[in-house]
């Protein structure tokens, strides 16, 4: 199990919490329209869908991703975070996933300094990269709050978690205790993921998640919808 130090516990909360003016809360992420279509419909469903995330493209490529983020910020390496800026963006399969990458990117990087972020070189570059991706944005400000890196994959772990549960709450919907039902399932899996993505290899980065491309897609023209496109 992940392990986060005592003086870390806030830092790891303010960054995970949906009350980060990000705008995370907004997206669904492609769920809404599986809700729409029915695929999914009750607690199973939603438990299916997240765990499927979180053990496919969470632990093949956006955790890893992450991890080299936060080692590349760690020595300042502007070479290595733009390739892997780039490369994140250019796996966001839709219109749809992209735009919220960098609309997230965009107002992390408007609140840095309001997290008492010291301007110097890393900030400064940050400041300077053109389409700044939300992961990119997370592992600086990860960085440099003073998280591990465990604590920052649990972090952006957990605000996946809870960002889909309450999408699911909304939209299928499902009340209360049914979303503690789910956490409960679903905690678990947060916390293997964590520590698969750990072994994973730049050369074994998988995004593979065609059902979450397509439902991205779909939601793109969805006649009525409540989250963003």
């Amino acid at each position: 199990m992940t392990k986060i130090k005592k003086n870390n516990l806030l830092n790891v909360l303010r960054l995970s919490s949906q009350s980060l003016p990000t705008g995370a809360f907004s997206y669904s992420q492609g769920m809404e329209w599986l809700v729409d279509t029915r695929r999914i419909n009750d607690e199973s469903s939603v438990y299916e869908w997240i765990a499927s995330i979180l053990h496919g493209p969470y632990v093949n490529y956006e955790l890893p991703i992450l991890r080299e983020l936060f080692e590349a910020w760690s020595i300042v390496d502007h070479k290595t975070i733009k390739i892997l800026n780039q490369d994140y963006l250019n796996s966001r399969e839709t219109s749809e996933i992209q735009k919220e990458t960098l609309q997230m990117g965009y107002a992390l990087r408007e609140i840095i300094h309001e997290m008492n972020i010291a301007s110097d070189e890393a900030t400064e570059f940050l400041t300077q990269i053109d389409q700044l991706t939300f992961v990119t944005g997370f592992s600086f400000c990860s960085y440099r709050i003073g998280l591990s890196i465990e604590e920052m994959l649990m972090s952006h772990v957990w605000s996946f978690i809870e960002n889909q549960i309450l999408v699911a709450i909304k939209a299928v919907p499902l009340g209360q205790s049914a979303g503690q039902r789910l956490l409960n399932r679903i905690i678990p899996l947060g916390d293997s993921a964590v520590s698969r993505s750990m072994e994973v290899s730049s050369d074994n980065w998988a995004n593979f998640s065609p059902l979450q491309a397509i439902s991205s897609s779909k939601h793109e023209t969805q006649y009525s919808r409540l989250f963003r496109s």
